[in-house]
């Protein structure tokens, strides 16, 4: 078992789930023009965001400070655990994710594809560039809520189709809303999920 695979172990014991002490916004008191909406966050395409992120599949759990910087296609995807230690420290640049973990290099083209070979975790990394705006990628199906911001989606992809997203607590983030709290669920493997808690967005290029 590599190093960074036994951290991760020791830190499956941990309860499952995100702190609850940051006070989450409650977005908007009237809904919001989707057109516009949608617009806007097809604009946003350098932000950075702080926050946690929980992992479940199957009885294995674990919970990690995550902070992920977006410039257009390239990023930086960090997650910690609760001890400081480097769980996942990737970038991706020009096409290439490359990948340091137990004092080794690894590199592959697909982020996602690299995360599941170093920690076995399965995150859909490049749609989240979209989904974690609220802002569905092409085909996909979603659902707004009373407000007509993102309450759900089901991917139209076929490499991604087994992955629902739910979305809740969205805030206003320079005119434009942003959801701070969204669940990932696979439906095909039971208690397999992604939660995403969102305590500060800080976006690079100010939407038009």
């Amino acid at each position: 078992m590599t190093i960074i695979r036994r951290q991760i172990a020791l830190i499956f014991v941990v309860l499952f789930g995100l702190n609850a002490c940051t006070t989450l916004p409650d977005g908007p008191q009237q809904a919001v023009n989707l057109p516009i909406q949608l617009a806007k966050l097809t604009d946003v395409t350098q932000w950075q965001i702080k926050g946690k992120m929980a992992i479940r599949q199957g009885k294995k759990a674990v919970s990690a400070n995550m902070n992920w910087k977006t410039n257009q296609t390239d990023f930086e995807f960090r997650l910690t655990n609760m001890l400081g230690i480097s769980l996942v420290n990737m970038d991706y640049t020009q096409g290439l994710a490359t990948l340091e973990a137990d004092g080794n290099h690894y590199e592959n083209t697909d982020p996602s594809a690299l995360i599941y070979q170093v920690t076995n975790w399965d995150i859909p990394v490049h749609k989240l560039l979209s989904w974690i705006k609220g802002l569905p990628l092409k085909d996909d199906v979603y659902q707004l809520n009373d407000k007509q911001l993102l309450a759900s989606l089901s991917p139209g992809c076929q490499t991604c189709s087994q992955w629902q997203v739910t979305y809740s607590q969205y805030g206003n983030v320079s005119g434009i809303w942003l959801p701070y709290q969204l669940t990932l669920r696979q439906t095909n493997k039971d208690n397999t999920m992604i939660k995403i808690r969102i305590e500060t967005w800080d976006l690079l290029d100010e939407p038009r």
